[in-house]
């Protein structure tokens, strides 16, 4: 989510770091005064998502509002310096454009908000009926990118368009019912890191008036997106596991310094790159603490019954590398997931 976030400022200039970001949510800190709009822009964009991850919990009937529209906006604005023009939470009154794009004019705005969201909420109603996941998930999330598409077409507000646009987004997918929390948010991220081609998509729809551009652009990087959360998640389930695995293996060792120490040898040596006994040795603090003072011959020792126990593998040249692809073993397969009652697979 701080990802996410900080993505969604990025686009608008914002140029905190990743690290700047977790220190200013985990640990608190705060910026220099000359630095603080940029964490008050993040943290803004934090408060935002967490609203909707509220207000998606409570599980209400998710509609799109001129009200929730400028109640995301004055979120997002709050706290910030602006021009005179740019009142947050209230739409504007002057001609704003981006680049060569010009907005409608002030006078529409509130006439063009009003039918957007009556036709995404149109949209959202097909999804409810339709009659699979895969069908309503369609819905819902076309909903999403034509909602983010028109609210930066309109530009209903003086300054934030782009972070409200991205937000409403957000709240689409996750009120659908069909994409977890952690995911409803990686489509920032991919707009931020694909930020000239966003910023082309967008001008391309506008000058095609082809919307369906816009949306097979979002739906293609939010594929891949989805793919490599979905790979991370499953190599922290991997090293999870592994840890397991390590510690069941010593419930049957004797409980002793010698087996603490071995069991942090496997759990503390990767799989890859291979390492030799001095490395080993010093791969760690606690490693080097553990075998301060002590003899080549115990550490020898220890490494042939880690090696007898199938937690770590000997290579030429004496290089060892710990055995996490046990662990692969044990993951079903996709015929082994066919098989499988729909109720099994889902608590799988």
């Amino acid at each position: 989510m701080r990802r996410g976030a900080l993505a969604s400022a990025a686009i608008e200039g914002n140029t905190l770091t990743e690290a700047e970001v977790e220190d200013i949510v985990v640990m608190d800190r705060h910026l220099p005064d000359s630095r603080q709009y940029l964490e008050q822009e993040v943290r803004n964009v934090l408060a935002a998502l967490e609203n909707i991850r509220a207000d998606a919990a409570r599980d209400r009937a998710f509609r799109l509002t001129p009200d929730l529209l400028r109640q995301m906006h004055a979120e997002l604005m709050q706290g910030l310096d602006t021009d005179a023009h740019v009142v947050a939470g209230e739409f504007r009154d002057v001609v704003v454009g981006v680049g060569t794009y010009r907005a409608p004019p002030a006078a529409d705005t509130a006439y063009l908000v009003e039918r957007l969201c009556s036709w995404v909420n149109a949209i959202l109603d097909d999804a409810r009926s339709q009659p699979t996941q895969e069908k309503s998930f369609f819905y819902w999330f076309l909903a999403a990118t034509l909602a983010h598409l028109y609210v930066a077409w309109i530009h209903p507000f003086g300054d934030g368009n782009g972070r409200t646009a991205r937000l409403v987004e957000c709240a689409i997918l996750a009120n659908s019912g069909h994409v977890p929390w952690i995911s409803t948010n990686l489509l920032s991220d991919f707009y931020n890191q694909t930020r000239n081609r966003y910023y082309a998509v967008l001008a391309a729809t506008s000058a095609r008036r082809k919307p369906l551009l816009f949306v097979e652009y979002s739906a293609e990087g939010y594929r891949d997106q989805l793919r490599d959360q979905i790979d991370v998640v499953q190599l922290e389930q991997r090293k999870v596991a592994w840890i397991n695995y390590v510690h069941e293996l010593f419930q049957d060792e004797p409980p002793t310094p010698t087996a603490s120490r071995r069991r942090l040898v496997a759990l503390s040596l990767p799989e890859e790159p291979a390492h030799n006994r001095t490395q080993i040795r010093h791969l760690t603090p606690e490693l080097a603490e553990a075998y301060a003072g002590t003899s080549q011959r115990l550490f020898r020792r220890d490494m042939s019954r880690l090696v007898e126990l199938g937690l770590i593998e000997e290579q030429p040249a004496g290089l060892f590398r710990a055995r996490v692809d046990v662990i692969d073993a044990f993951k079903p397969t996709a015929d082994d997931g066919a098989l499988m009652p729909a109720r099994l697979r889902r608590e799988a």
